[in-house]
């Protein structure tokens, strides 16, 4: 079995650094180029040529990366789509993220400020100070304008179903992502939207224990 990872907006495969599944490979796609007019459903099948689909694989993917697979679950047949810190509607989005698609006030920083922002908004996502060197080796390594492209794909996202072979984990401290917006399927006590890293353990065995490898 593998899995193919997709990490969270402005991550890099950093973000999966705790991600341990017995008997699993995990594979951490790269970020494809955004471009202007990119929606959720065009980026998702710009990860197509990462995935080999003749063999039996799941999905997985951290908050936008999690709304990538459920949009990349449409059009490929994942074993399993295991949605962590995410959406799997666009009704799941606060209602803070889904004004921005009538008052786009995100087109208005430039590319400096929304890397100064993507970096300041680390206490809310929930990475403490001690990781902070690897979170701003991820956001600087992003190529120029995917904040701006990423966010406008996450404000104007339809996402209006999803397969039901999703799994969805979530953490009852999310500050991005609240939790009272979303129905998961596994929720994790005092989880922060950076629970993928810091409490990496009780999601590996959540994931474990819904492939039958427990």
């Amino acid at each position: 079995m593998v899995i193919y990872a997709i990490p969270g907006l402005g991550t890099t495969e950093k973000l999966y650094v705790n991600t341990k599944i017995d008997g699993v490979e995990i594979i951490i796609l790269s970020w494809p180029v955004p471009e202007k007019n990119d929606t959720m459903q065009s980026y998702a099948q710009k990860f197509l040529p990462q995935i080999n689909t003749a063999i039996p694989f799941c999905l997985l993917g951290v908050s936008f990366g999690g709304m990538l697979c459920v949009e990349l679950s449409k059009i490929i047949s994942p074993e399993k789509t295991f949605l962590v810190s995410s959406s799997k509607l666009r009704k799941e989005l606060p209602w803070f993220i889904r004004l921005f698609k009538y008052i786009p006030v995100y087109k208005l920083p430039s590319e400096r400020q929304h890397r100064k922002m993507a970096n300041q908004g680390r206490w809310i996502i929930g990475f403490g100070k001690a990781y902070i060197p690897e979170f701003l080796d991820m956001v600087n390594s992003m190529t120029k304008d995917y904040f701006r492209y990423c966010i406008s794909m996450i404000v104007n996202w339809n996402g209006k179903s999803f397969p039901n072979n999703i799994v969805h984990i979530h953490g009852t401290k999310d500050r991005l992502l609240l939790y009272k917006y979303v129905k998961p399927d596994h929720s994790i006590t005092n989880g922060s939207h950076a629970m993928i890293v810091f409490q990496a353990d009780e999601i590996n065995r959540i994931i474990e224990k819904e492939l039958n490898l427990v």
